[in-house]
């Protein structure tokens, strides 16, 4: 990868991130996911953005040393995309690839967060399992 700082998608945004953005993946008409599996997929970027899955509070220097070789991204990476959910193009290779990370690792890393699972999904674990598998199956995957 070329050095330098790349803007995210958002223009109006100051964040910067090391990934070549090479379009800005802004939402480009309706995409053909299901409201309820998007609704899902906003819980799931959600909960990978500010919930304690992927927090380790025992590392006193830095409770996110492994988040992003977990996801793929960075912690501020991936909070901007989730707030900019659904607002965004799920087409894009980058966002495509946190989406099943997020999914991957919320049902398969042991974080040992259940007890705050209600607080982040409006679905159980089996249900969350079954829309990562129609996320797989859709053409975005």
């Amino acid at each position: 990868m070329s050095g330098g700082q790349y803007c995210c998608w958002n223009s109006t945004c100051d964040f910067r991130s090391y990934r070549p953005w090479i379009t800005p993946p802004e939402k480009s008409g309706e995409h053909e996911i299901s409201n309820e599996l998007e609704t899902v997929i906003g819980e799931c970027l959600n909960a990978s953005a500010v919930g304690p899955f992927f927090v380790d509070n025992g590392a006193k220097d830095n409770p996110y040393w492994e988040y992003q070789t977990l996801l793929g991204f960075s912690p501020e990476e991936v909070q901007e995309i989730s707030k900019q959910w659904p607002n965004v193009d799920v087409s894009d290779v980058f966002v495509s690839e946190l989406i099943g990370s997020c999914f991957a690792n919320l049902l398969g890393y042991p974080h040992k967060c259940e007890k705050y699972w209600s607080e982040y999904f409006s679905v159980n674990r089996q249900q969350l399992f079954e829309f990562a598998n129609s996320w797989r199956q859709s053409k975005y995957a």
